[in-house]
C-alpha cells in the first residue's frame, strides 16, 4: 500500500514537469530504486552527517528530476518553512513530534537565490497534530509547517511535489 501511495504522489504532478524543466534548476541525479532493507544505514549515515540538533540531516531515497524522495533525520528543532507551489508528502519512519501547520510564518529570511522555501524564525496561530511511527501528513502549497516537541530521534521520509498554478 505504502509503495501505490508514493508511486501516486510522485506521478500526480507530471504534467507540471516541463515548465519545472526549464527553470533552470539543477536535476538531482536519477536512482529508482532504493531497497528498504538499506534504510536502516541510511538513517546512521543522516545521523552520523548531522552537525546540529536545530539542523536536519537530509539522505536521498530515490530521485526522478525534478522529484527528490528523501530521508530526514532531526532530534531538535529546525526553522519553520513554507514552500511556494509545492505541496509536501510526509511519512513518519521514526520518533514523534508535533506538527504545527498553518497561520503566518513570522520572521521570514530572503530565500536563496532559486529556492521555493521560505523560512522563518516562528508561526503565528499555527494548529498542531501529534505525529507518530507510521503516519501520513500531506502539507499543502504556501502552508507554513515546523516539527516541534522532538524527543530524541524523529525520521521522516519526504517528498516535495510540484502543484500546477491555479
Amino acid at each position: 500500500m505504502k509503495a501505490k501511495t508514493l508511486l501516486f504522489a510522485l506521478a500526480m504532478p507530471l504534467a507540471v514537469l516541463p515548465a519545472h524543466a526549464q527553470s533552470g534548476q539543477a536535476q538531482p541525479a536519477q536512482k529508482l530504486f532504493q531497497s528498504g532493507a538499506d534504510i536502516p544505514a541510511l538513517i546512521a549515515q543522516a545521523k552520523a552527517n548531522q552537525k546540529s540538533p536545530t539542523a536536519n540531516s537530509i539522505m536521498p531515497i530515490v530521485t526522478l528530476a525534478p522529484y527528490r524522495v528523501q530521508l530526514e533525520y532531526r532530534t531538535g528543532l529546525t526553522p519553520p518553512t513554507l514552500h511556494h507551489g509545492e505541496a509536501e508528502l510526509v511519512e513518519v519512519l521514526q520518533g514523534a513530534a508535533d506538527l504545527a501547520t498553518g497561520g503566518q510564518l513570522t520572521g521570514v529570511k530572503p530565500p536563496r537565490p532559486g529556492s521555493s522555501t521560505e523560512m522563518g524564525t516562528g508561526i503565528a496561530g499555527a494548529s498542531k497534530r501529534h505525529i507518530v511511527k507510521g503516519d501520513y501528513v500531506m502539507i499543502p502549497p504556501e502552508t507554513p509547517h515546523q516539527f516541534q516537541g522532538i524527543n530524541g530521534e524523529f525520521v521522516i521520509m519526504s517528498v516535495h511535489l510540484l502543484m500546477p498554478p491555479k
